[in-house]
């Protein structure tokens, strides 16, 4: 699958709750983070 890049800017507390996220999946980087949360939002 080929990926395209795009940016975002985020307000500081959803940063703040894509912080916890991260660490709660054991993720390395928001931007997986992300990706991985609207994989699982787009595959419902």
């Amino acid at each position: 699958m080929a990926m395209k890049k795009i940016m975002v800017s985020l307000p500081e507390d959803m940063v703040k709750v894509l912080e916890k996220e991260r660490k709660a999946r054991l993720l390395e980087t928001i931007p997986e983070t992300i990706r991985v949360i609207m994989s699982e939002y787009l595959r419902k």
